[in-house]
């Protein structure tokens, strides 16, 4: 490398740091230069002095630029094996160890590999907006991804990676970036898609969708507000069921995510919507806008018939679980009879299917005939789940048959097997005229539990398999896995941000870290030669060790620009080979650094 000092169209002179390098065409080597750095116009750097680009050059070459800011480049051709590295006791900031984040090298290319710069690059072009939008999202993304904080928080640790990710001095601005991000939602999530589907493709023939909430620490509802034209805009934060089976103010969201476990796409609701009300709002219209072919939807009891009406009428299918206890009795008696069950040779699992044609009503309350598959089977393993689970409801109601006094307590989770009966309080005799008091209700009692172990689901693949319908809906456990990771690894809740623009903004910087963790995993196990759809929950890296991995992966910058790294640990040597990566991890200088940036940069554009 080298200075170059050019003379542009109008006359200004230009200071370049340039490269020669020789490539083959047709057999014949050329010699090339490319620009490595453009440093400036030469008269904001010129001290002066006689012949400052000569001076500029020759300390260059011998390591020590006149430009503190080349120092990096310059190193390249002077680095040594053996050298001497000198301290300032008398400079306090240079003798204290200062470690910077190397680990973010992966999530900076996976984010132009997304193509969310180009999203915001191009909205700051139109919008003409001057802070760094772009640099505030991979700060918010990278944040969320590596050390989950507060706004504030995050944008105090700014200079906790290696090279600048954002030039920013001005807090607020992370707030306006945060409108933006919400703005460009939609147009992000399918940009997102279009990438992931044009570099490793998207497994759409089975999706999982599945709704979960996120609690917020705030004393009242969102206000519903009015616009000029009276359109309602609903709040968002609603008091609703938590997942903490508490009354708490809450936000619905959808997910919906592929077979490879990579997210599609995610909707939010007011919190005092059912879950069976959340698809129909946006996320079908995903899956319509996305131009995916025909998609199979596994979900729990979240879909509800307009649901599964609107499915059905885009030409897509569903695979859903449907509650063997509240199902129709006609079907628990099909259920409980034994005729047509296929066994497994241990006898520890059965399954049959029936095929019936409904009606449901769509969204417009018309009716609409379907025909879909009931599948239902029984296993000894639930069968033992359910027992265990119910151990303590199944002694209470013993000793209220024994002691109908207890009856009289009404213990809410006995209020369902009670019943008024007649009965002589002498001798106990149920008698007509006599006094009213609660008892049990065998018959409620008998038909809850001759269910256990028995699961139903229902299909619009009627010509699927029925084991290969229950193995499908099996896979539906991976989504509750990407919440798990929000909620823990991204710190999900409880959410800190107030207005409707933030709140969507919060979710979409989470929506996109999980998608770099599960980009990461895909990689991963691409490499070690394991299938996505088939490989074991423990295959590959978890989203926590990957975190942990990539937070450990640091550095310390030494005086001289030669840098000390700590080893990558295992899960992080995995992820680098997986990637094809071969760094010099051995006192590198900050010119190797930035070349190992430009290759990871270069891989997760292309393949992801």
């Amino acid at each position: 490398m080298h200075i170059n000092c050019t003379t542009s169209s109008t006359g200004q002179s230009h200071l370049l740091v340039s490269e020669s390098y020789t490539i083959e065409i047709n057999g014949v080597h050329k010699n090339r230069k490319r620009t490595i750095r453009n440093i400036g116009p030469l008269s904001k750097f010129d001290d002066g002095k006689p012949n400052y680009v000569e001076r500029l050059k020759k300390s260059f070459k011998d390591g020590c630029p006149i430009i503190p800011e080349l120092t990096d480049l310059a190193i390249r051709a002077k680095a040594k094996d053996k050298f001497l590295v000198k301290f300032d006791r008398a400079n306090q900031d240079s003798c204290m160890l200062d470690p910077k984040n190397l680990g973010y090298f992966i999530l900076d290319g996976l984010y132009y590999g997304l193509g969310l710069d180009a999203i915001c690059a191009l909205h700051k072009s139109r919008s003409k907006i001057e802070y760094d939008l772009n640099g505030l999202a991979k700060l918010l993304i990278f944040g969320r991804a590596l050390c989950p904080e507060s706004k504030k928080r995050t944008y105090q640790q700014k200079n906790n990676y290696l090279f600048n990710v954002v030039n920013s001095d001005n807090l607020i601005e992370i707030y306006r970036a945060l409108d933006v991000l919400d703005l460009k939602s939609e147009a992000i999530q399918k940009k997102m898609n279009t990438n992931i589907k044009k570099c490793i493709g998207r497994n759409t023939e089975v999706c999982f969708y599945n709704v979960t909430n996120y609690r917020f620490e705030i004393g009242q509802d969102d206000d519903d507000v009015t616009d000029e034209i009276g359109n309602i805009n609903n709040g968002m934060r609603k008091e609703g069921g938590s997942n903490e089976k508490r009354r708490e103010h809450i936000v619905q969201m959808g997910l919906l995510i592929d077979d490879n476990k990579i997210p599609i796409a995610y909707r939010l609701s007011p919190g005092n919507e059912p879950d069976q009300t959340t698809f129909n709002t946006g996320i079908e219209k995903s899956i319509i806008e996305m131009d995916f072919s025909k998609v199979i939807i596994v979900s729990d009891s979240v879909l509800n018939d307009a649901d599964i009406a609107h499915i059905i009428k885009n030409g897509n299918g569903y695979i859903v679980s449907k509650s063997a206890k509240k199902s129709e009795s006609y079907v628990k008696t099909w259920m409980l009879a034994e005729d047509g069950y296929v066994w497994n040779e241990k006898k520890t699992f059965k399954v049959k299917s029936k095929i019936r044609t409904r009606v449901v009503k769509d969204e417009n309350g018309r009716d609409v005939n379907i025909t879909e598959k009931i599948v239902c089977f029984w296993s000894k393993r639930h069968y033992d789940k359910e027992i265990h689970e119910n151990r303590d409801l199944i002694e209470y109601l013993d000793k209220v048959a024994k002691n109908l006094s207890l009856a009289n307590k009404r213990p809410n989770k006995i209020c369902e097997f009670l019943k008024e009966t007649l009965v002589n309080k002498k001798t106990g005799e149920v008698l007509k005229g006599a006094s009213k008091v609660l008892a049990i209700d065998n018959v409620k009692v008998a038909s809850c539990f001759e269910l256990q172990g028995y699961y139903t689901l229902l299909t619009s693949e009627i010509d699927m398999p029925d084991n290969e319908i229950i193995a499908k809906y099996h896979r539906l456990s991976r989504i509750e896995d990407s919440f798990k990771i929000i909620e823990s690894d991204l710190d999900g809740r409880p959410v800190h941000v107030r207005t409707p623009e933030h709140i969507n903004a919060h979710f979409l910087i989470s929506f996109v870290a999980i998608t770099m963790m599960r980009l990461i995993q895909h990689r991963v196990l691409k490499f070690l030669g394991e299938q996505t759809q088939t490989a074991c929950r423990n295959a590959g890296v978890s989203a926590s060790r990957i975190k942990k991995a990539l937070n450990e992966f640091i550095v310390d910058v030494l005086p001289g620009g030669y840098c000390r790294i700590k080893e990558p640990n295992e899960d992080m040597q995995l992820i680098l080979n997986s990637l094809g990566i071969v760094g010099n991890f051995c006192l590198p200088t900050l010119h190797d650094l930035h070349q190992l940036k430009f290759s990871i940069d270069r891989v997760t554009k292309t393949c992801l």
